[in-house]
């Protein structure tokens, strides 16, 4: 009852901030919640639980990915949390991928921290090239700069996860990809 309550809160938070990602294609494995749907918009992407999993691509070139963990790093003196985003990527096609990343939180009342172009300073998670049958978790990050914003993400937030391919060294900075994670209460703490 109580993970129902969250998820209504969060649905109603979305609603509120004028989420309006546009879909990507992935299948999720596991339980799902239905995402919030918009005006002009048929659905948005679920909402994965912390161990769901969802499958980048299709055919020969799909990937899957879940949120392997969160971590919070010791606060620094100048106050700044930083908090680690470690999502396990797993080659299941049969061609070697590259992917980067990037994260971003978004706690109950809406607020934002991190994103495309922002977390890990703003590089985002970069894997190598992954062989098929092969898996690799890159670190990312976002800095957190208030004691207060920390503390309402400790309430519970949705961690949504942009992945854009790498074909060479370049990388755009439009998604391929998007999957978004409920971050149960009390994880980051």
């Amino acid at each position: 009852m109580k993970n129902i309550a969250i998820l209504a809160i969060t649905v109603c938070v979305l609603l509120v901030a004028g989420c309006t990602t546009t879909p990507a294609t992935t299948t999720p494995s596991g339980s799902v919640s239905p995402g919030p749907t918009f005006p002009g918009m048929a659905s948005l992407d679920p909402v994965l639980p912390m161990d769901g999993k969802a499958t980048l691509g299709s055919g020969n070139n799909t990937m899957e990915v879940s949120l392997y963990n969160i971590e919070v790093d010791p606060s620094t003196d100048s106050g700044i949390q930083t908090i680690t985003i470690n999502v396990l990527a797993r080659n299941t096609g049969t061609t070697p991928r590259k992917f980067v990343w990037f994260s971003k939180l978004t706690n109950t009342y809406g607020n934002s921290f991190g994103g495309i172009g922002i977390s890990h300073r703003g590089s985002g998670a970069r894997s190598a090239k992954i062989p098929p049958g092969m898996g690799e978790i890159p670190r990312d990050y976002i800095e957190i700069h208030s004691a207060e914003s920390f503390a309402t993400l400790s309430k519970g937030a949705v961690l949504d996860v942009y992945f854009m391919e790498r074909t060479s060294n370049e990388t755009s900075m439009v998604p391929d990809y998007h999957v978004a994670w409920t971050v149960n209460p009390g994880v980051i703490r």
